[in-house]
């Protein structure tokens, strides 16, 4: 009898253990009288700017109050690039201009004329890299809209990220679970990128009521450090059905950077391979040094 209890018991967790491996959820949120539907699609709100733009520190304001009010279905990812974005040793503001935060990643979507980044200027936001009053790219004030527009379609797939880091190696490991609600058809991509938070430098500025000529110890947040495997990601999947799970691990270095790692996290989302459409977000906790 004891015998047959202890194999039964195997089997429990065994079967528990199974279920658990294959396990990909997302919980509910309520912020602010502001309940967000994680069964709705969530959101990446990219925000293109650089410590010259003198009309950035409110948007990124604006970008960091909308993450706030709809946590948990809005992600921000501040990318530094462009003219905006480049060092700048002007004798009146050294030496608080002379960082360069820009990356590959940013460089290139930048300069993406599907993007139409550099045709408008900065601050200058995507919304899901989605259209919105016709264009796929538009200032702060339309941000909060496009994301109304966004947030009731039909939710794509859930992901989970999660992070090993080693400090021999100083290499993180990104692990991504991808599993699909709904059938999709077209090519499904996935990038995954770094953020940092809480970096300090200076940041041109000319928006009362701080209308001073420079912010000299301004806090940026979710600043884009690099993408993990790519610009553009990777091709994970084509058609993917309604149930199928995807799962992949990427690398990214630390070594040669001043990165803080205790401030970094992952962005993970799919798009769709051909329009870049992003059909889902997910973003990891803090790394563990």
């Amino acid at each position: 009898m004891k015998t047959i209890f202890q194999i039964f018991t195997f089997l429990l967790f065994v079967t528990i253990l199974l279920q658990a491996c294959t396990k990909v959820s997302e919980p509910y949120y309520s912020i602010k009288s502001v309940y967000v539907d994680t069964t709705m699609r969530s959101i990446l709100l990219e925000d293109y700017t650089g410590h010259l733009c003198v009309n950035c520190a409110p948007a990124s304001k604006t970008a960091n109050s909308l993450q706030e009010l709809y946590e948990g279905q809005v992600f921000v990812m501040a990318v530094h690039a462009g003219d905006f974005a480049k060092p700048n040793s002007d004798p009146r503001y050294v030496p608080y201009l002379l960082s360069d935060y820009t990356c590959e990643a940013g460089n290139e979507w930048n300069s993406y004329s599907g993007f139409e980044i550099e045709a408008w200027g900065y601050p200058r936001g995507l919304i899901n890299r989605r259209y919105y009053k016709g264009r796929i790219s538009f200032g702060p004030t339309d941000w909060n809209q496009a994301i109304q527009a966004c947030v009731g379609l039909p939710k794509v797939a859930v992901m989970t990220v999660n992070n090993t880091y080693n400090s021999q190696t100083k290499v993180l490991n990104s692990k991504v679970d991808v599993k699909f609600l709904i059938s999709y058809s077209g090519k499904v991509s996935l990038t995954l990128c770094l953020l940092e938070d809480s970096i300090y430098g200076g940041q041109l500025n000319s928006i009362k009521p701080d209308s001073t000529p420079i912010i000299k110890n301004f806090r940026f947040m979710h600043m884009l450090r690099g993408s993990l495997n790519g610009t553009f990601g990777e091709e994970i999947t084509v058609n993917p059905q309604s149930g199928n799970i995807l799962t992949r691990t990427y690398s990214f270095p630390f070594t040669g950077t001043d990165f803080k790692i205790a401030h970094c996290n992952v962005i993970a989302f799919i798009s769709d391979g051909d329009t870049k459409e992003v059909l889902h977000v997910a973003k990891s906790s803090d790394i563990k040094p």
